[in-house]
């Protein structure tokens, strides 16, 4: 942190393809915010370097992949340096990890049940999104196309890809937790929802992660699932007064256009490398943002995003909760949240967990969070 008479921090240049600049910036601080990806061609070495250093990382991947081959390289190293590398810290999964971990501490404070089910219903408030750059940009476009290059496994179509090597019942849960790609109506929300976008591949094996290496064997059952879906009705126009049902035909047909796109995304990424990536790959380079190009500054300020948190336990109590921010979600929310995150940590706010190695946002932070998190804009609040 720096000392308050201070005008500006100190600039020290290093080079992901220069292992030896980035050891020398690990050495120079205890926790380091990596935000240059595609994670899988530039990450690891900074990792590696924070391992080395004794220097905590966060990171904005969600390239689930990446971190599965993080897991298997440098999970124990990080162990033994008490290092805590927390990928997937940014909208994907932070709040959606921890909204999972609050709404089972919620169920299990009011009937002293387990936690079965939590389910997130995604919501887009204020200003409108309607086109693919107000939605990403041409760096989230080159973390797909990294991910249509180089992941050589399924882990686009295993929610269970993430959890610790020696969990006996991984099938078991990949199964009960298979991502949606169909649109369905939610009786919760009284909308269709559609999978949660950017990507529906993202949030659900850093949760499955976190139940993994939940602190207290009793927060979760063993058959615990968790869902998450985007809410159409905040999606679509609402025309004059007339209810929110009055939609529903728009509803469907809009969630049928962002379902068929990322069934074909998973389903060519876990086939062989052939025509199949290449077609998608010359689709994404056609209509999605180029380098440098997302969402306005009006977007990124007029923009909001809400969670409704529903929660059942082994003895079918509900718990309602409700996530709000403002601000884009990828872009301006999640900045706010990686540095509150990397703040907390730098001054021992956060992350008094026992867990160390490559761990989740909620499993190397902590519930502290939730409250840290007032600071970037992201409110937690029960709803019933």
């Amino acid at each position: 942190m720096l000392p308050s008479a201070a005008a500006q921090p100190g600039v020290v240049i290093a080079d992901a393809e220069q292992p030896d600049s980035l050891q020398a910036l690990a050495a120079q601080t205890t926790v380091l915010l990596n935000l240059a990806g595609p994670y899988a061609l530039t990450g690891e070495a900074v990792v590696q370097a924070c391992i080395a250093h004794g220097t905590h990382h966060l990171d904005l991947s969600g390239e689930t992949f990446w971190v599965r081959q993080l897991i298997e390289r440098h999970h124990r190293a990080a162990q033994r340096a008490q290092v805590k590398v927390i990928a997937c810290c940014g909208y994907e999964a932070l709040p959606f990890d921890l909204a999972t971990l609050w709404a089972a501490r919620q169920l299990q404070q009011r009937s002293q049940e387990a936690c079965r089910e939590v389910k997130l219903v995604v919501s887009f408030t204020g200003k409108r999104i309607t086109s693919p750059k107000d939605a990403v940009s041409g760096g989230t476009v080159g973390s797909m196309r990294s991910l249509l290059e180089l992941d050589t496994t399924d882990s686009v179509r295993n929610p269970a890809c993430l959890l610790p090597p020696d969990s006996v019942d991984a099938e078991a849960i990949a199964q009960r937790n298979a991502y949606r790609f169909v649109p369905r109506y939610d009786d919760d929300v009284r909308a269709v929802t559609a999978p949660t976008i950017p990507a529906p591949f993202i949030n659900p094996p850093v949760v499955l992660r976190s139940v993994a290496l939940a602190d207290d064997p009793a927060l979760f059952a063993p058959e615990f699932r968790y869902i998450e879906s985007t809410d159409m009705a905040s999606l679509v126009p609402q025309p004059g007064l007339l209810p929110r049902g009055a939609t529903l035909p728009l509803q469907w047909a809009a969630a049928a256009s962002i379902a068929a796109p990322l069934a074909g995304l998973a389903a060519s990424v876990s086939g062989p490398l052939t025509f199949q990536r290449g077609a998608l790959r010359k689709l994404i380079e056609l209509f999605a943002p180029r380098p440098g190009v997302g969402p306005s500054e009006a977007m990124l300020e007029g923009c909001g995003y809400a969670f409704e948190v529903f929660a059942t336990s082994t003895g079918g109590r509900r718990f309602h909760g409700r996530v709000e921010a403002q601000g884009h979600p990828g872009y301006r929310s999640t900045p706010e949240m990686l540095v509150t995150a990397g703040i907390g940590l730098a001054r021992g706010e956060l992350g008094r967990t026992p867990h160390f190695g490559i761990v989740t946002p909620a499993t190397g932070l902590g519930i502290e969070a939730i409250e840290a998190l007032r600071e970037a804009g992201v409110v937690f609040s029960v709803a019933e």
